[in-house]
């Protein structure tokens, strides 16, 4: 497909100079409590929209909001409105469209009745995927027949596509791996500043600017090891040390109850964040940490190395593959992470890595998105209308 290897200028401008094309973008169901799938459907739309006309949806909520609280199944009536009305809304709207966005990869098999010609999906990550089909020998996750079966329908489901949208690091091999032979376009994930710097900072309710703090910014997922970052601050340096651990997302009463019993006093929650909660809490962190064990790209490390933070991940290639030296890879989670992350913040200069914050901020900035998105679909939607 020589289109794809080109610039919009010499392949993609064939479809354009004869109307818009029209794209539909799929987000996910309402009731998904990930922001980033729910903004990055915004952010393709956004992406697409001086260059095409776009629709953005998500799946209807109408077995889960009407019938889920009749049952302790409540899952089953997500997949109701998910992966059998969605569908067959799709069957019939995908005529009106040229190219179809599914912009979690979750969600794919809701396009199995679309025709494939025009199917696009961003995968965020294949860590689901492989930790269902056995493909990661530490994943702790179990899943169950019905989750083994979702996987292998989204596997199907990605087998179909015209193109895939992907993020960066290992991720293109991996999909390869898995019998993907459709194109890929590493679009990475957007830096979209915007959204944090609109409105003023708001100081949330739990902090003050005297605090000292290290910032986590994620949900309960048990491969974001949020457990095992709270055990960093039970001993040691960081336990009596200035800085407290803040933990920003969703964190389950459950979990909550335990880490402010592991670490009485040391440990703050701000749940469900704002964008100018957010903010604030980049501008004032002492640091940024995160402890994924594996990630398909995270972007707050994206948005603290904005606010030029020093950045303290686990010492794993993927992090020293996506961002380079912009992070301090430096846990490993032995025992002796405490003293390597305040060794980490004293030796900190963010004018050091000006350079390769510089690169990493361009690479990922909106218009580069932007392009790399409207590349794909104005080709696809070329190729359609050549046949």
């Amino acid at each position: 497909m020589r289109c794809f290897r080109s610039s919009r200028e010499e392949a993609g401008g064939t479809f354009s100079r004869f109307r818009k094309p029209r794209v539909l973008v799929i987000g996910s169901h309402k009731s998904v409590r990930q922001p980033s799938m729910h903004l990055y459907a915004r952010w393709l739309a956004e992406a697409l929209r001086d260059f095409a006309i776009v629709t953005r949806y998500e799946a209807p909520a109408v077995f889960f909001t009407r019938m889920s609280s009749l049952s302790g199944s409540q899952r089953y009536f997500f997949y109701l409105d998910q992966f059998v009305l969605l569908p067959l809304i799709l069957l019939f709207w995908q005529t009106k469209f040229d190219v179809i966005i599914v912009a979690d990869h979750s969600n794919a098999p809701c396009a199995f009745l679309v025709s494939s010609k025009k199917l696009i999906v961003m995968v965020h990550d294949t860590i689901a995927i492989r930790g269902a089909l056995g493909m990661i020998p530490e994943y702790d996750r179990n899943v169950g027949s019905l989750g083994k079966l979702l996987q292998r329908l989204i596997v199907r489901a990605l087998k179909r596509a015209s193109a895939v949208f992907a993020n960066p690091g290992p991720l293109r091999q991996e999909l390869r791996d898995l019998g993907i032979k459709a194109h890929i376009e590493v679009v990475g994930c957007p830096l979209d500043i915007a959204r944090l710097t609109a409105r003023p900072a708001r100081q949330p309710s739990s902090l003050s600017s005297s605090d000292k703090f290290a910032l986590y910014v994620g949900s309960d997922i048990a491969r974001k090891r949020k457990r095992a970052l709270v055990d960093i601050w039970r001993s040691g340096p960081l336990r009596d040390g200035p800085y407290d651990l803040v933990l920003a997302g969703f964190t389950d009463n459950d979990n909550r109850k335990l880490f402010e019993q592991l670490v009485p006093g040391r440990i703050r929650f701000v749940n469900d964040a704002s964008e100018d909660e957010l903010r604030w809490l980049y501008e004032h962190c002492s640091f940024f940490i995160t402890a994924s064990a594996h990630e398909g790209f995270c972007i707050p490390v994206l948005e603290a190395s904005y606010f030029r933070k020093c950045v303290i991940t686990p010492d794993s290639p993927f992090f020293k593959e996506v961002f380079g030296e912009n992070v301090k890879a430096v846990l490993r989670f032995d025992g002796r992470d405490d003293k390597r992350i305040l060794d980490t913040i004293e030796q900190f200069d963010p004018s050091r890595s000006d350079l390769s914050r510089t690169q990493l901020l361009a690479t990922y900035s909106y218009p580069e998105f932007a392009g790399r998105v409207c590349r794909t679909v104005d080709c696809i939607a070329a190729q359609r209308s050549a046949t």
